[in-house]
């Protein structure tokens, strides 16, 4: 009995030993960094999902077939294929970007997005895929007259929400120059266009392109073409603390730039 005894004592303790090494070696296997949305860790992602605001063309929009387009779109696709991975555009509100980023929600953001000092503090950017210019836009049948940047500020005008031309007329309102009452900020860049198609307002703020683009749409006028103070260029946007990922993505863009890509897509989409 007692060597009984002793035989299922020794089972017991194998036992024991076994389940406490498969236990460690599974919290081993928990303790790794599993890949993250900018494929810091381990094997990139197959699928990239990208979030964008499809409502400023020409850099995103919803063409007339339903699908994504734009010169963000192209670019977008095209750095996907020399990473390798599949794009999946994913449509938001521009406000909401950084915050659907950084919940893990999307992998990566592009929608005209140039860095600011409260952008750097939330999210990476790679460097500048394009050069920035804004364009003021007017309606040709109203009494706006605009000459240079600072003739807006005699009117009411309007930019879109949590754009560099936003934090440009949130300046202007700091510093006295304009009374906040008469900025009108709009989550929809379209929805700023049309007030100024219908009378509503005297002036818009715009990226260039866009300003053009809506101007053709809609019978404005780009009443001038600037670039505002301490104004920044758009870059592709990841999750804070993507180095490895951010320096690949300079070295595609810089890819691009050289074998003339962006330069076809700037012909494509701003110069027709």
């Amino acid at each position: 009995m007692k060597k009984l005894g002793k035989i299922i004592i020794c089972m017991l303790c194998i036992t024991l030993v076994m389940g406490l090494m498969a236990g460690c070696g599974q919290n081993a296997n928990q303790g790794q960094k599993q890949p993250d949305a900018s494929g810091q860790q381990g094997e990139e992602k197959e699928v990239w999902v990208v979030g964008t605001s499809p409502d400023y063309p020409p850099f995103e929009f919803v063409d007339d077939d339903g699908n994504f387009a734009g010169f963000d779109m192209d670019l977008i696709q095209e750095v996907g294929k020399r990473l390798g991975v599949e794009v999946k555009i994913e449509p938001l509100e521009f406000d909401s970007l950084i915050a659907s980023l950084k919940q893990g929600k999307i992998d990566a953001i592009i929608a005209c997005m140039s860095p600011d000092e409260e952008r750097l503090k939330e999210a990476d950017f790679t460097k500048a895929y394009y050069i920035t210019k804004h364009g003021i836009l007017v309606n040709p049948e109203s009494d706006t007259k605009i000459v240079e940047l600072s003739d807006v500020l005699k009117y009411e005008f309007g930019a879109q929400s949590g754009t560099t031309m936003a934090a440009w007329a949130q300046s202007q309102i700091d510093a006295g120059a304009i009374d906040e009452s008469k900025v009108k900020l709009y989550t929809d860049a379209n929805a700023g266009a049309l007030d100024v198609k219908n009378g509503r307002l005297p002036a818009f703020i715009v990226d260039l392109p866009v300003a053009y683009e809506k101007a053709k749409e809609l019978d404005l006028e780009v009443a001038l073409e600037t670039v505002l103070d301490k104004d920044e260029d758009p870059g592709i946007v990841l999750q804070k603390g993507s180095t490895e990922m951010i320096e690949k993505l300079n070295g595609i863009i810089d890819d691009m730039m050289e074998d003339g890509t962006i330069e076809k897509l700037e012909e494509k989409w701003f110069k027709q």
